[in-house]
């Protein structure tokens, strides 16, 4: 999982130079400060790149469990 989304499409808000905000859900980035949950619910951007967290954390492999109550102690 990426710490900052920042990959998301933009737009300028009107006519001012360093004002942006993403195209699909039309949050200010000054807002939406790089988190994926700071895009509206119904953000398109969003909802693509929660499938792509939920798909990673499926597929990374998990660790199993060590448990030393079972292992073989040498004296």
């Amino acid at each position: 999982m990426k710490s900052f989304y920042i990959d998301y499409p933009q737009e300028k808000i009107g006519h001012n130079q360093h004002l942006y905000r993403c195209a699909k859900c039309k949050i200010p980035t000054t807002v939406i400060f790089g988190l994926l949950e700071n895009h509206a619910k119904s953000c398109e951007y969003r909802l693509k790149q929660h499938k792509w967290v939920q798909l990673e954390a499926k597929l990374k492999p998990h660790k199993e469990r060590f448990d030393e109550s079972f292992t073989d102690e040498v004296d």
